[in-house]
């Protein structure tokens, strides 16, 4: 979060990102609305209220969408400190403690993985594959956590790994996409629909890339087709490729 806000602070609202048709300021506008979304949601849990639905993305940005770009800033800086403080009070209620957000429930532990992995994530789609990026997103966590979060997010979203299995028509793959030192994470749709899970290597993957590559493919993000070695057969692969080139939302153009 510190490396995010330290790119923040120096790019201009105008800036391209990775997110297509987003500049800075509407990544700006993306975190400040869910770092309030989340902070409200966890401040109704801990005061006894009933749980409210997750309002719908747009919805939630449109309000800092229209700020200038200071108000923006400040917002952002705002929202994300009244964050935090939410987070330690759940965390200070006990593991057992939770609140659901875009239909996924998730302890204190749980909602900080997620925002380091969203910053971490957001960077990139600002500053690209640089050094910090590398260190950032090579962390075997957050691939875990990315298999977790693309199997239980809300079907519909566009990174929803069994929503990208539907708009490729992709019914039938069982492949594995390997990294080294990690595990390896295993891709299938079947009767049951599609889903991912982490696996011991089995020494036959049907790809392999370094964890970043591999991490960017998993969210949907453009990636550098030269880092990824396609070893299994190619009708598997195919299938596997089809999936994660679906555009999520942010594809990267370069």
């Amino acid at each position: 979060m510190t490396a995010l806000a330290e790119t923040l602070e120096r790019v201009p609202a105008d800036a391209p990102t990775a997110c297509a048709g987003w500049v800075a300021h509407d990544l700006m506008a993306h975190l400040a609305a869910g770092a309030a979304e989340m902070a409200d949601l966890i401040e109704v849990t801990l005061e006894g209220g009933r749980e409210r639905a997750t309002r719908d993305m747009r919805e939630r940005e449109a309000p800092y969408a229209v700020m200038d770009d200071d108000a923006l800033r400040t917002a952002l800086r705002s929202q994300s400190g009244r964050l935090i403080g939410a987070v330690v009070r759940l965390a200070e209620e006990g593991d057992d403690a939770s609140v659901t957000f875009a239909g996924r429930a998730s302890n204190a532990d749980a909602l900080t993985l997620h925002g380091r992995s969203e910053a971490a994530l957001h960077r990139w789609d600002l500053v690209g594959t640089d050094a910090t990026s590398r260190e950032l997103l090579a962390r075997p966590e957050l691939t875990a956590h990315a298999v977790v979060v693309l199997n239980e997010m809300l079907d519909g979203s566009p990174e929803c790994f069994a929503q990208r299995a539907r708009r490729a028509g992709v019914e039938d793959l069982h492949a594995r996409l390997g990294s080294p030192g990690q595990p390896d994470v295993v891709m299938v749709a079947d009767e049951h629909g599609a889903r991912l899970w982490l696996a011991e290597p089995d020494g036959d993957p049907s790809a392999v890339a370094d964890p970043v590559t591999r991490l960017l493919m998993l969210w949907g993000r453009r990636y550098d087709p030269t880092a990824v070695s396609w070893t299994g057969p190619q009708s598997v692969c195919a299938r596997a490729r089809a999936v994660l080139e679906v555009p999520a939302g942010n594809a990267r153009e370069t």
